[in-house]
């Protein structure tokens, strides 16, 4: 199966908006009252392409999967993410301590289901680490501690640390964190 991993461009906002709409409950095995998922607008997903980090996989021209990092003011108003900011603070990972300077907000992330256990996921983090690791050493993300598949991916294809489990407003999650220089990750 051939498929292009490249760093997103303008030109994606708007599939990708799309995307964001559609695919939004795609983690959900029955719909969250709660859901803390955020959907964006095109003008976050162009901030996204243009300050912060976006990879997207594409075939034939269509857009397959997107991956996002952002630096962590872009969802510091959401509550959510402010919990999260605060676990932060008092985590480490292999004797560094972690903080939003030296970290940034991995996910969401999404794979066409026709395409997933094809390699995408883990080339689109990979691409994701690539562009990220000028600015962050680590990057940290969250996922609903019953979206299991995610969780097993992330752990066995993006070299995922589990951080801690921890519950906001009554759903559970698991905070992870990963090297974005690769070559960190083996020395781990």
């Amino acid at each position: 199966m051939l498929f292009t991993i490249r760093k997103g461009a303008l030109i994606d906002a708007a599939a990708i908006v799309q995307l964001e709409r559609k695919h939004i409950n795609d983690e959900l095995s029955k719909p969250v009252a709660a859901l803390h998922a955020h959907s964006f607008t095109l003008n976050e997903v162009k901030t996204l392409i243009n300050h912060h980090w976006l990879a997207v996989a594409e075939d034939q021209g269509e857009i397959i999967g997107y991956v996002i990092a952002t630096k962590w003011a872009f969802f510091s108003s959401q509550p959510l993410y402010r919990h999260i900011i605060q676990k932060i603070k008092f985590s480490d990972i292999d004797g560094c301590a972690l903080s939003t300077t030296n970290t940034c907000q991995y996910g969401p992330v999404w794979v066409h289901p026709s395409f997933r256990g094809k390699g995408v996921f883990e080339a689109l983090v990979n691409e994701l680490k690539h562009q990220v690791k000028g600015t962050y050493p680590f990057m940290v993300t969250f996922i609903s501690a019953d979206n299991v598949r995610s969780l097993v991916a992330h752990k066995n294809k993006a070299a995922m640390y589990l951080l801690e489990d921890f519950t906001f407003e009554q759903r559970d999650y698991q905070l992870l964190v990963t090297h974005t220089d690769q070559s960190a990750e083996a020395n781990s």
